[in-house]
């Protein structure tokens, strides 16, 4: 998971490419190229997704842990595997939804909505939602795991300095 958050991290630099052109290009030339907008779009949104799993990983999320801070360790253990339970069961049925909905878009070839001259097909972006839901289940499964067998998760280890 973590060789695949660097990758994924990756598409922050065609996303400020694409929005430095657009804005270059628009103040100089006060013409914009039509296809920026949905293409940063769609970047930042597999990006946003995509990410959402490495995030989980390396527990870098908003947490309110208010309650959790003053619980002894049984407790907080227990917490946690509720937490990620409800993590698990929301991934799993955003994937029931989102799998129909994406094999759809793909069998049509569907394709933006925006009503832009650009009017990319869309469907690839679709399967974003399973895809990054699957690996948030495999995240908050293994999260789970760790903390029903009462190991440390890796983001708890302590690393070395780099």
């Amino acid at each position: 998971m973590r060789r695949l958050g660097g990758l994924i991290s990756l598409l922050l630099l065609p996303l400020i490419a694409i929005i430095v052109y657009s804005s270059l290009r628009s103040y100089f030339f006060k013409d914009p190229p039509i296809w920026t907008f949905e293409m940063s779009l769609f970047l930042f949104g597999s990006f946003f997704m995509l990410g959402a799993a490495y995030c989980h990983m390396d527990k870098r999320h908003v947490a309110v842990d208010v309650i959790t801070h003053y619980l002894p360790p049984k407790w907080r253990r227990i917490q946690g595997i509720f937490s990620e339970g409800v993590v698990l069961f929301v991934a799993l049925v955003l994937i029931y939804i989102s799998v129909p909905s994406a094999w759809r878009s793909t069998m049509m070839l569907e394709r933006s909505t925006h009503q832009t001259p650009f009017n990319p097909q869309i469907w690839w972006f679709r399967w974003v939602i399973p895809i990054s839901c699957a690996f948030i289940s495999w995240q908050a499964f293994r999260d789970m795991l760790a903390l029903i067998l009462n190991k440390p998760r890796r983001s708890e280890e302590p690393r070395c300095p780099q």
